[in-house]
């Protein structure tokens, strides 16, 4: 199967230049990866579940508990500026 076609899209919409060597080195390794794809889509998968993660892990993070957040009055008072309740920051991009 030529993957010719498909290695130079794929170089033109990464924005690569590749040599002649390393189209023929891309396509097999494209060659190969679409091979193991056909193995894999072969394997017979019915009852087995999904998992979430490769490890099985369950939930790993701490509880979520809510906390006293912080007095907002307060914080703004260290602020240089605000306006409306916010931080009152110049424009770091220029819209047109």
């Amino acid at each position: 199967m030529d993957q010719a076609p498909d290695i130079e899209r794929i170089a033109r919409l990464a924005q690569m230049e590749l040599s002649d060597e390393e189209k023929t080195a891309l396509e097999k390794d494209l060659a190969a990866v679409i091979g193991y794809m056909d193995v894999l889509s072969k394997i017979d998968t019915d009852g087995v579940e999904p998992m979430e993660h490769v490890l099985g892990l369950s939930n790993v993070l701490r509880a979520d508990e809510p906390v006293p957040s912080f007095d907002r009055a307060r914080l703004l008072d260290c602020a240089p500026k605000t306006e409306d309740g916010y931080y009152d920051v110049p424009l770091a991009v220029e819209q047109e």
